[in-house]
Formats: C-alpha cells, structure tokens, sequence
C-alpha cells in the first residue's frame, strides 16, 4: 500500500500530540477497577465515564458574575488638597487618580480600597475635631460609602480572577494517584472565604497579602482536578455499586450463603483492587474534598454574592444535591453494597471466612 508523504505527515504529528499528552493515571485506575468487577459479578458491559457530564459544572458567564460598581460621590481628586496634613490618604488618592491606578485589576483594587479606608480611619484620628468638621464629614460619608461597597468589590475581585476561575474550572485530567501537596491553595480558598464573611467590618489586607492568596490559585491544578475526580469516582462507585447489587437480585454469588469460588475471586477483588487501589486514591479525594467543599460553602454564604456565582458553588459543593454531596452518597452506597455481597457469602471482614490477603493470581 501507497501512503502520501502528507498523509505520513499527519500521522506522526497524532502521534507525537498523543505522546506529549500525560496520561490520566486517576482515571485509568478506575476503569481498571470497574472492568475486574464486572468480569468478577459476570456483569454487562459498564458505562465508561463520560467527559461531557463535566459541562454540567462550567462556570457561568463572566458578565453574570461581575457587578457594575458605581463610582463615590465625593470625588477622590477633589480632596487631594484637602489631605495635605494625611499623607499616607494623599498617597492613596494621588495613586487611584494616576494612569495606573485606573487601569487597577479588579484583585489590585480590592486591596487599593483596604488601604484607602485604613489611610482615611487614621486621617479622621489626627483631624482635630475644632478645625477639621468639613473635611471630617466629607471623609466619614467617603469611608461609609466605600465600605458599603466592599462586598460587591471582592466579588469582582474574584469573579473577574483568571487565577480563581482556573481554580473553579473543571480540568481535562482527574487528580494523579499520588497528588503532590495543595495545602497552599486550599489554604488560600480558605482564606478568601473568610474574608468574603469579614466584610465590611474587617478590611481586605494589602496587595502583599492578598497577591500570594491569587498566586497560590493560579499555581495549583488540583483545583479543576479535584472537580474532575469528584465526577468521575462517582459515576465509578455508582457503577460498581450497580454491579454488585444488581448480581446479588439477579442470581447471589452465594446462593447459599457459604463462600463458593465465585464468592472468593469477589473477595480478591475487594482486597486487591478496592481496598488495596481505589480506596486510597478515594481517601485522598476526600481529603482535599472535604476544606475545598466547606471553604465554597462559606464563599456562597457571603453578603452579596451575585447569583450566577452562588448557585454555581452551589451545585459544587451542597449543601444540597452537589457534585460534593453526590460523591459522598455514591461512597456510602458502594460501601454498603460491597458489604452486603461479601456478607452474603461470609467474606466480609469479621466474618470466619474473611481473608485480608489477596490471591497472586490477577482476577
């Protein structure tokens, strides 16, 4: 056979994109798993996990989540002469009304508006009160409406944050089986959460404080990997769970209720490919799982959190039916299911004939 020098072409650049694509070790391990118990409860075919139930947990559209914030009455400009004997406040106004500080991200101008409203407490604390009560006033009602305004600042500090929606993006790839640490991200998540509850009454830190919290979003893939793994163990463990129960109803391993040979190569797969592979990579899901879902909660029970961006934290992480709440359902049922077939044929653990040893022969 002929083949064209194009055609050759195209082959080994398929090839070579195909290399340079890591493989998906979380996602490989659990298509192993269900296969081996589906050959070991001689089962029908399963469903192989399907990318595009993934979309289901794409973020809104920017424009639903980011707010038109409406510009202080009191015009910052206006008061630069004002604040000649405050010049940290002179600072800050001079900075806001430069060309950089109008061209601010929105993260940059969460953090301007803190330090604007600790220059304007410490300006209102020198002031005295004999020669200073218009400029007193005119900073109280400035400081009032900026502080009123901060919620929907954050939000658009995070809304607008390619770091965050990296972060709360699904990803192409599940988590590693042997993920490296995330506690800096999860920290920062953590961190953000709290302040989105602090506002107003505690100010939002300074650029050197609340930089590293973006950075560490943006420099972590466990984020999306996370929601990726969260998907696809549960359509696993509801697979698997269907598989078991539906074997039991339809004709028992152990119709008896004694161990059989079919009942023992059951229990080799507990013990070799639950217990011994997917278990752990389920324990450290979980464990990223559980501070991500709760810092999320906290995040949507914030003040003013626009709808698009509550209903979407929502759906990730519950408290309701969520991508969270459906994986921890989809864990208990496969547990239970596991435990009643291993029970009806007095394997499971406890029971005489449990064995924690797995065969060396593969099932």
């Amino acid at each position: 056979m002929i083949t064209s020098p194009l055609a050759l072409l195209v082959l080994l650049t398929l090839l070579v994109l195909s290399a340079c694509q890591p493989a998906d070790d979380g996602l490989a391990l659990q298509a192993d798993y269900l296969q081996r118990l589906n050959n070991a409860v001689e089962g029908d075919a399963v469903a192989a996990f399907d990318k595009m139930a993934l979309t289901r947990y794409r973020l809104p559209p920017r424009r639903e989540r980011v707010a038109t914030i409406p510009e202080v009455r009191i015009g910052l400009l206006d008061l630069l002469i004002d604040v000649r004997r405050c010049p940290a406040l002179q600072q800050q106004i001079s900075l806001r009304n430069s060309s950089l500080g109008k061209q601010l991200v929105p993260s940059s101008r969460l953090a301007y508006e803190g330090d604007l409203l600790r220059a304007i407490d410490a300006c209102l604390a020198y002031l005295t009160p004999e020669q200073d009560q218009k400029l007193q006033r005119m900073l109280t009602g400035l400081a009032q409406e900026k502080r009123a305004q901060l919620p929907l600042v954050f939000w658009n500090a995070l809304n607008a944050s390619e770091e965050v929606e990296r972060y709360l993006r699904f990803a192409d790839q599940t988590l590693p089986i042997a993920p490296a640490e995330d506690d800096a991200a999860l920290d920062a998540l953590a961190q953000l959460a709290a302040m989105a509850n602090a506002l107003p009454q505690t100010l939002p830190p300074p650029t050197t404080e609340l930089d590293p919290l973006f950075f560490a979003l943006h420099a972590s893939p466990q984020g999306g990997q996370l929601i990726s793994s969260l998907a696809s163990l549960t359509h696993t463990l509801n697979e698997g769970s269907r598989l078991l129960e539906q074997r039991q109803q339809r004709r028992p391993i152990c119709p008896q209720g004694q161990a059989t040979s079919r009942g023992r190569i059951l229990q080799n797969i507990f013990v070799k490919y639950y217990a011994g592979g997917l278990q752990p990579y389920l324990a450290q899901v979980h464990q990223r799982g559980q501070p991500w879902s709760s810092s999320l909660r906290q995040l949507s029970a914030a003040a003013e959190v626009p709808a698009a961006t509550r209903n979407y934290l929502l759906n990730l992480a519950g408290p309701g039916q969520s991508l969270w709440v459906d994986f921890q359902a989809a864990t208990s049922r496969h547990v239970r299911a596991w435990q009643d077939s291993l029970k009806s044929c007095g394997l499971a653990p406890g029971q005489s004939g449990w064995n924690g040893q797995a065969a060396n022969a593969d099932q």
